[in-house]
């Protein structure tokens, strides 16, 4: 606590939370009142007298009656906000600032303009779209300051920052489309889609940069992988429990609260370590050791890229068994009348058939296997075609969808069966849940990417061998030499 330059005063204002949390806990349980403390660790308000939103009918908090179940979810949540307030407001550690430097001052007042908006969105949860865009633009700011600082350590920075930008002026975007009534518009950016991908891609190749940079501690690096990864887990492990207890809603809400407070964490950590008294830029990175030199790092390279192969697989078939769970074997026509393939171009039926056929059924999977296993060229140059190939025919069926009722009338084609095919998890022309194509065009991509990886790496692997057998040889012969 005295290490931290503001620590007693964090400390102070994340207990004084805590207290509130647990005295608003017991008063909804006596009460029978849970809308106090819906406040305090989902920040939205709870109006009984008027006619409650549809999140709230969702979310099981319509009504403002409390039960244990939900009393235990939001106390956890709060639970992590108060975790949150310590690790943001504490500051960084005491002692001498490095070297001023002017990308490292940029990137620290971006980072700590945007945890203020996190703390601002607490007291105020209902902002106008003009607020929401204003956020979004200091993100736009912290995606483009972190581009100097990573440069040195990694050679992903410009996608990066294409990835930063383009998630968050698509969101800047939307808001302004919607302030301005433009919805068609709005509705054919799908922005949920497009700025979560970009999202996720800037955030993980952040945390690349940061684990191997020496600005940053190990801690923050660890806080910023769990706001990727702790809340589709929690997700999960909440299937079955939510189903018995009827709050699946208010845990959904929860969670997403959770994910907040740890991203929160994550850039205040991230602002905070850049005026730690021993952050140092990166050393440049050293040149190739022999293969002895490193055995660890290349049985873990190994085992990475028997990973990234196993993963590249295995996420083809995820969006293919929750449609054939559902009775879904073809992935576009759930969602695209055959009235609408025909006008996109002329396309044989049964070849139309046979390749939603054959990708729904989880084909891309077997290619991108076979590829993986026999590592020729031509195999790999087929499966990255196929996926490639399949991601432009969701997009294109979905652009398809969307587009064709802008540019001219079309009685079959409605707007609300337009709107679903854009969203992730939708409704097919018969509604039966369906998963959008959106989801096959992000798996795809995925794929690629970590069939791409495993490659990469397997080439310098085989390299780096080489190199180890040529001065193997060089040593010998030296030696031979010396002895002659």
């Amino acid at each position: 606590m005295r290490r931290h330059r503001l620590g007693i005063p964090a400390l102070l204002l994340a207990a004084g939370y805590m207290v509130t949390l647990v005295v608003a806990a017991v008063s909804a349980l006596v009460g029978d009142d849970i809308r106090l403390l819906l406040r305090l660790t989902l920040f939205y308000e709870l109006e009984t007298d008027t006619e409650p939103t549809l999140r709230q009918l969702l979310s099981g908090a319509a009504t403002a009656t409390a039960t244990w179940p939900k009393v235990i979810v939001l106390l956890a949540a709060g639970g992590m906000w108060a975790w949150a307030l310590w690790q943001g407001l504490r500051g960084p550690v005491k002692g001498a600032r490095p070297a001023p430097d002017r990308d490292v001052r940029l990137l620290r007042v971006a980072l700590y303009t945007s945890v203020a908006i996190w703390l601002v969105y607490i007291g105020v949860p209902e902002w106008p779209w003009w607020a929401a865009a204003l956020e979004y633009l200091v993100m736009l700011g912290v995606a483009v300051a972190f581009y100097p600082l990573m440069r040195p350590t990694t050679g992903l920075a410009g996608l990066a920052l294409f990835a930063g930008v383009t998630a968050n002026v698509v969101l800047i975007v939307t808001e302004v489309f919607y302030a301005l009534g433009w919805r068609a518009a709005e509705r054919m950016l799908d922005s949920t889609a497009l700025a979560a991908i970009a999202q996720v891609l800037w955030t993980v190749l952040v945390l690349v940069a940061q684990w191997r940079a020496g600005r940053w501690r190990p801690a923050t690096v660890r806080y910023g992988v769990a706001a990727l990864l702790v809340p589709p887990a929690l997700i999960l492990v909440g299937i079955l429990p939510l189903a018995v207890l009827g709050i699946r809603g208010v845990y959904g809400d929860a969670v997403s609260s959770v994910e907040g407070a740890l991203m929160m964490i994550w850039l205040a950590r991230s602002a905070h370590d850049l005026a730690d008294p021993d952050s140092r830029p990166a050393p440049p990175r050293p040149l190739p050791l022999p293969l002895p030199a490193r055995p660890y790092t290349h049985a873990m390279t190994v085992r990475l890229v028997v990973a990234a192969r196993v993963a590249a697989c295995a996420v083809l078939l995820v969006p293919v068994l929750v449609n054939l769970s559902n009775g879904y074997l073809l992935w576009i026509t759930a969602h695209v009348p055959m009235s609408l393939v025909k006008r996109l171009g002329d396309v044989p039926p049964m070849i139309w058939w046979i390749f939603e056929a054959a990708v729904g059924a989880g084909g891309l999977a077997v290619l991108v296997l076979v590829a993986a296993h026999r590592g020729t060229l031509r195999a790999f140059r087929v499966a990255m075609t196929a996926l490639f190939l399949t991601a432009g025919a969701g997009s294109a069926a979905v652009v398809g969808v969307v587009a064709m009722p802008l540019l001219r009338s079309d009685p079959f084609l409605r707007g609300g069966d337009v709107y679903s095919a854009v969203r992730f998890f939708s409704r097919g022309w018969d509604v039966v849940p369906a998963v959008s194509p959106l989801w096959f065009t992000v798996v795809c991509l995925v794929s690629a990417v970590l069939l791409s990886w495993a490659r990469i790496m397997k080439e310098a692997y085989s390299a780096d061998m080489l190199l180890w057998r040529e001065r193997s040889l060089d040593s010998d012969m030296t030696m031979l030499d010396s002895r002659g």
